[in-house]
């Protein structure tokens, strides 16, 4: 019985392509529960694919290769397992050596997967050493002294790298990217799982008392700074910032390649509610998604100090960032 069941199934899928549980359940007239327990054995014995999530799902014959991967040492894919995130072109987001050998296979270098995970440890351990004993990235000599030689911002700061050097985007990178463009507020709230900690260290380390949060550039039914902002509850005052639109096209500000843009745009759009904002602040923290090349924070920064509504030091705060430079992130 299982067995013919099993053809029939098969056999219809592959007359008609694409098949949701409800067709089956008309051409065989079975029970939905007895269906779905054939389709979940088919789908684990890669005979099928399981496209899209309930209530739309559909099920099509699996023409993906079931490729042998090299064995590969525990210690390797143990170090891998903490740090590493895919994004499958699907949406699935597979964490760990997992997700790594699925990158692989995307790239069709299966046969160097030990080769590429000791790389991958390489560049994630070297970027680790710029960590500091608090568990932030101190970007401030690396970006903002060399360029900004009046730079205002006393810190710059980000809790990981955007992305690595030839293996792409960063775990958290991936998360705070599809965060945005997906509008997903699951992800919005994994994100601030990981980065509250570090903020209360800096408010507590650099004695913050008020907070100002970027304002989105781009407008979202689902404004992830927004979520971001009311999920993290610091419980501190806040500068409220306003994003204004002037010309017939919103331009994003990291889609802007030059510095100079990139300041005019941040100077000209971001604006600070004086009637709204607290005064006599002690030391402001200035949070953001990303950094590029730190000209939305200075430029913010310097509005602060003109107003008069801090006396103390700024800080700013991404929750991504270049690695080196002032490369500019252009997905985000």
């Amino acid at each position: 019985m299982v067995t013919d069941t099993k053809h029939k199934i098969m056999s219809y899928i592959k007359e008609n392509r694409q098949v949701r549980v409800n067709d089956l359940v008309r051409h065989l007239g079975h029970s939905r529960v007895a269906i779905h327990k054939q389709l979940k054995r088919l789908v684990e014995e890669g005979e099928l694919q399981k496209l899209g999530k309930p209530p739309i799902v559909y099920y099509v014959l699996n023409t993906e290769k079931s490729i042998e991967l090299p064995v590969i040492a525990k210690d390797l894919s143990d170090s891998i397992d903490s740090s590493y995130l895919y994004i499958s072109p699907r949406g699935e987001m597979i964490s760990g050596f997992p997700g790594f050998s699925q990158w692989v296979k995307s790239i069709g270098e299966e046969k160097k997967i030990i080769p590429l995970a000791e790389e991958y440890i390489h560049i994630r351990t070297q970027a680790d050493k710029h960590y500091s004993d608090n568990g932030w990235l101190d970007a401030t000599k690396s970006k903002l002294d060399p360029v900004f030689h009046d730079n205002v911002l006393y810190k710059l700061l980000y809790a990981d790298f955007y992305s690595l050097p030839k293996f792409g985007k960063t775990k958290l990178g991936q998360i705070m990217l599809y965060a945005k463009q997906s509008q997903n507020r699951e992800l919005a709230y994994r994100l601030i799982e990981t980065v509250k900690p570090i903020l209360e260290r800096i408010i507590t380390i650099h004695t913050i008392d008020t907070i100002a949060f970027i304002p989105p550039s781009i407008p979202r039914t689902l404004q992830f700074m927004t979520e971001f902002a009311r999920g993290l509850s610091l419980g501190i005052r806040t500068i409220p910032l306003i994003k204004t639109y002037t010309g017939d096209v919103i331009v994003a500000q990291k889609t802007l390649s030059r510095l100079e843009e990139r300041i005019e745009n941040a100077r000209q759009t971001i604006f600070v509610d004086v009637n709204k904002a607290p005064n006599n602040a002690k030391n402001v923290l200035i949070i953001d998604d990303a950094v590029g090349s730190g000209s939305t924070m200075e430029e913010v920064g310097k509005k602060l100090r003109d107003l008069n509504l801090v006396r103390g030091n700024i800080i700013g705060f991404a929750i991504v960032g270049s690695m080196k430079g002032f490369e500019v992130i252009r997905e985000v």
